[in-house]
C-alpha cells in the first residue's frame, strides 16, 4: 500500500520544483542578456536605444498567449523590468521629468514604466525638460504632462515640437502602458519625448501639429484632416500669444512619416503640417 506524503514532505518537494524552475528562469535571463549584448554591438542601434513600439508589440504578444493563475499585470511588470535592464546593458539612459502640478505622479509613472534604476533629472517646466534632451550630455527621454489646450499644469507644451532646429523632438510613447490602475499605482498619464521618431507597434496613434486661420472651426479642422485621408480622433486647439492663427494638434490612426503624401493634401493650412510623433496604444486591461 502506497504511503501518502506528509504535508511537510509534499511542501519540500514543491519548493524543490520551484528552486529548479527559478534556476531555469535565471539561465534564460542570462541567455537573454547575452543576446541583448549582441544587439548592442552588432544590431546597428545608434543614439537613443529605446524602441517603445517594439516593447509594446512584445507585451501584446505575450498577453495574447498568456494563461493560468499568474496575473496578466505581472507579465507587464516583469517584462518592463527586463526592458529596463536591457537598456542598461546597451549603455543606459537618463530621463528628464517635468515637475510642477502632477510632477510626483509623472515621476511615479516614469519609474513604473522605465524602472527604478533609470536616473532622473527633474525640471520646472516642459521647455526646460525638452532642452535637456538636445544639449550635449543631456537626457535621452523627456516625461511630459498630459496634452491640454493651455498652459495650465504645463499641458500646452506640444507646439514646442514644431520648432525647426538641428535636432527635432518627437512624442514616442504614452504611459502607463497598462491602463488598469490597482490600488497603490499612480493614476494619470504622461507623454514621452525623445530625439528619435517613434517605431511602429502595429496599433498606434500619430500626432499632427497644424496651423489654421483664426476663424476655422473645430469641425472644419477635423473635416479637412479626414478629407486628406486620415482617421482623426482627439483634437487640441491653442492660440499662442501674438499669433493670429490657431495651433491644432490632431491624433490620428497610425504613425505618420514626414513623406506621407496625405500631409500635403490637408487643406486650409497657414503653415506646412508637422508630424510630431505618436505612441503605441496602451493596453486596456
Amino acid at each position: 500500500m502506497t504511503q501518502s506524503l506528509t504535508p511537510n514532505t509534499r511542501l519540500a518537494e514543491l519548493r524543490a520544483q520551484l528552486d529548479a524552475l527559478d534556476d531555469q528562469i535565471h539561465d534564460l535571463l542570462m541567455q537573454r542578456a547575452k543576446v541583448v549584448e549582441s544587439v548592442a554591438t552588432d544590431g546597428g542601434k545608434r543614439g537613443t536605444k529605446i524602441r517603445p513600439g517594439r516593447e509594446a508589440s512584445i507585451l501584446r504578444r505575450l498577453l495574447a498567449r498568456h494563461g493560468g493563475a499568474l496575473p496578466r499585470q505581472a507579465i507587464v511588470r516583469i517584462w518592463r523590468e527586463m526592458f529596463g535592464a536591457a537598456l542598461i546593458i546597451e549603455g543606459g539612459q537618463t530621463m528628464a521629468v517635468c515637475d510642477g502640478e502632477g510632477g510626483e505622479t509623472r515621476l511615479a509613472l516614469a519609474r513604473e514604466h522605465f524602472g527604478p534604476l533609470t536616473p532622473v533629472r527633474r525640471h520646472a517646466n516642459p521647455a526646460q525638460t525638452m532642452a535637456d534632451l538636445t544639449r550635449e550630455g543631456g537626457a535621452q527621454l523627456g516625461v511630459l504632462p498630459p496634452l491640454a489646450e493651455d498652459d495650465e499644469a504645463h499641458g500646452g507644451w506640444w507646439p514646442l515640437l514644431t520648432a525647426s532646429g538641428a535636432q527635432r523632438l518627437y512624442v514616442i510613447a504614452k504611459i502607463p502602458f497598462w491602463t488598469k490602475r490597482s490600488e497603490g499605482l499612480p493614476v494619470g498619464d504622461a507623454y514621452v519625448v525623445a530625439t528619435v521618431p517613434p517605431d511602429a507597434s502595429g496599433d498606434d496613434r500619430g500626432l499632427l501639429a497644424l496651423q489654421f486661420t483664426a476663424d476655422t472651426s473645430r469641425a472644419r479642422m477635423m473635416a479637412l484632416v479626414k478629407d486628406a485621408g486620415f482617421e482623426p480622433g482627439a483634437l487640441w486647439v491653442r492660440r499662442l500669444p501674438g499669433n493670429t492663427h490657431l495651433h491644432a494638434l490632431v491624433e490620428v490612426a497610425g504613425l505618420v512619416e514626414d513623406a506621407d503624401p496625405r500631409l500635403a493634401a490637408i487643406g486650409g493650412l497657414e503653415a506646412p503640417p508637422v508630424a510630431i510623433g505618436g505612441f503605441a496604444v496602451p493596453v486596456d486591461a
